[in-house]
């Protein structure tokens, strides 16, 4: 009996002493946002951070992730500012929180935000709102005419939002300066003859305009329904209609040209496009579909090749590296090369694609787990708890891993494969506490 006793005193010892460390980070043990964990398995976690809501009322909506910035919005109305990068001289460390700010819950649904040419865009069923993205002060408001179908993008001097009744609000990313385009539509192609010389870009930067005036937002036929955020390409914008029809709309100095490819049928998601290429997953049937690649060429949009799947697709393509990962409806995915379509690969079980870095494919598997898989040939690499991190953030805008519980914890992990460099500081071991995990 003493020596039972004296076992079970030492096991006793041993879990008080263990119990601090771990007692304020229960909920991440033994998950990737785990720092120690996260070494482990080949990760680095860059920052983690509690965001400023009341998650036992509101749950976290959206996760944008971007250029320097990550935006989270919540359903109380609420939008945060998350700073990324590298840490430089002068900036404001990674995952600092740049700055949270409430809006009016009476402005109906809040769209997904957009992120681009330091300003966040946020849309609700009334009016859009230009914020300041280092700063969350609003820099512009326009009232809608019509409630938004998608999210907004940003290209270069211009915010383009889809409405409804088929039509492209055009608003200018700062309107108290004059553009170093004209706002108006694209002109009709010319139809034979010699084309005309067109002259040089214009180079000088945008001027102030006179106190008072402001550039005023316009409306574009879209030609259709647009319900998938439109997307920046070659110095303007491109969308695809709900019966897809892709139309690029490119500066043509001093006018701008529209071009379109009709695919004949609807997109199974948002184009993929790569330099001058275009890539779309359509459903043919109710279990049939293709993928087709478009170029832009100064002739206009043209088909390069198309290759048929025999499952639906349920979403938009991604790539990684030279291969096209498409999500398949029955929750598997195919590898398809860029070059000329032809399979890679095919994986047939349940697979949502989240990140992509260059030695591995992030996403959920069947049961909701977090699994990699090789980008070579979709084989299965690993398989981790996610704890509460239970809301997917699909992240386009970098090679992160980024996680997020509906509470509102949010991490940023990098594959240390990558040949990061080491940190200043060590990651925090005491991650933040939010009691209603």
């Amino acid at each position: 009996m003493r020596s039972v006793s004296a076992a079970f005193a030492v096991v006793a010892a041993w879990a008080l002493a263990w119990t601090p460390a771990c007692r304020a980070d229960a909920h991440l043990c033994g998950t990737p946002a785990d720092a120690f964990f996260a070494e482990r398995i080949g990760l680095l976690r860059e920052w983690i951070v509690q965001l400023p809501f009341d998650s036992s009322a509101f749950r976290l909506e959206h996760v944008t992730v971007a250029d320097g910035v990550v935006v989270a919005a919540a359903g109380d109305g609420s939008l945060h500012a998350i700073a990324t990068g590298p840490a430089e001289p002068g900036r404001p460390a990674p995952g600092t929180i740049l700055w949270s700010r409430q809006f009016p819950r009476g402005e109906g649904r809040i769209r997904a935000p957009a992120v681009g040419s330091g300003i966040v865009v946020v849309a609700s069923d009334f009016r859009a709102f230009g914020i300041d993205v280092q700063t969350g002060r609003t820099v512009w408001e326009e009232a809608l005419r019509n409630p938004p179908t998608a999210t907004a993008a940003i290209a270069g001097e211009w915010v383009y939002l889809p409405v409804e009744n088929g039509r492209m609000v055009r608003m200018a990313v700062n309107p108290y300066r004059a553009p170093t385009m004209a706002m108006g539509v694209a002109a009709p192609p010319q139809k034979g003859g010699a084309a005309k010389k067109k002259p040089a870009p214009a180079t000088e930067k945008p001027r102030p305009l006179p106190a008072g005036e402001r550039v005023k937002p316009v409306e574009i036929d879209a030609h259709g329904r647009v319900d998938m955020a439109p997307l920046p390409f070659k110095g303007g914008i491109l969308w695809c209609t709900t019966e897809g029809l892709i139309t690029a709309f490119l500066p043509a100095y001093p006018e701008w040209k529209r071009l379109e490819f009709d695919l004949g049928r609807p997109a199974a998601g948002n184009p993929l496009i790569r330099d001058a290429s275009i890539f779309v997953a359509t459903n043919a049937g109710a279990s049939a579909s293709d993928v087709v690649r478009i170029n832009a060429l100064p002739i206009g949009l043209v088909y390069a090749w198309r290759t048929p799947l025999r499952d639906a697709v349920a979403g938009g393509a991604r790539l990684s590296g030279d291969t096209l990962l498409v999500p398949l409806a029955a929750g598997g995915m195919a590898g398809l090369s860029t070059d000329d379509g032809s399979r890679l690969w095919l994986r047939e079980q349940p697979f949502q694609l989240l990140a992509i870095s260059k030695d591995r494919i992030w996403g959920l598997d069947a049961t909701a787990r977090l699994a990699t898989l090789d980008p070579a040939d979709g084989m299965r690499l690993q398989q981790f708890c996610l704890g509460p991190f239970r809301l997917p953030v699909v992240n386009t805008g970098s090679d992160r891993l980024i996680l997020a519980s509906p509470g509102g914890t949010v991490t940023s992990l990098a594959s240390l494969a990558e040949g990061l460099p080491t940190p200043a500081e060590k990651p925090s071991d005491k991650p933040p506490r939010n009691p209603a995990e």
